[in-house]
């Protein structure tokens, strides 16, 4: 069976899409957790990395700077730091991301009773054999279907997984599911 995706992303979809890209090691690992957005936990790490340096900068101040204190400042400012550099790392990777797929205006989910492939329409294809996959991960946009390499997976939108799901059930591909 081939599906023809001629609609661009969503932005959510698009965004979602990233976080998987992003979390593709943590999914792996535990496929269970919902995990939070990437943007909104690296801004709380780099507020919590200025609070720390404020705290430390304060505690200096009241104490004389001694070599604890000069210590914890260096800390925090070094991991505040790493914190800016991480955020604006993944936004421009982000922005990066979001220009590829804007490219992009078609795919082809194919599916039959040995394997599930999905096509661009800039040439890039990920095939999986039914018999590869590792778990399918259900999203709120999209579907994350997991090779058990951990090396190949395939984000579908979430619009074509009744179908999918219809074929593996008529076909009893029995896969692990999670939400």
């Amino acid at each position: 069976m081939i599906i023809e995706a001629n609609e661009k992303y969503t932005k959510e979809e698009m965004d979602e899409v990233f976080e998987i890209s992003v979390r593709r090691s943590q999914i792996y690992k535990s496929p269970e957790k919902k995990y939070p957005g990437v943007f909104k936990e690296s801004k709380k790490n780099l507020i919590t990395g200025i609070i720390m340096l404020a705290v430390t900068l304060i505690l200096g101040l009241l104490t004389d700077f001694g070599i604890i204190i000069v210590t914890a400042i260096t800390l925090a400012a070094v991991m505040t730091a790493f914190a800016a550099l991480w955020l604006f790392s993944l936004k421009k990777t982000y922005k990066d991301s979001i220009a590829q797929y804007d490219k992009m205006n078609s795919s082809k989910i194919e599916f039959n009773e040995d394997f599930i492939c999905v096509e661009m329409d800039n040439g890039t294809i990920v095939k999986i054999k039914w018999s590869d996959i590792g778990f399918i991960k259900l999203f709120n946009y999209n579907v994350g279907i997991f090779a058990s390499d951990k090396a190949r997976a395939l984000i579908i939108p979430l619009k074509y997984w009744n179908q999918i799901a219809k074929f593996m059930e008529d076909s009893r591909i029995i896969v692990t599911f999670y939400r």
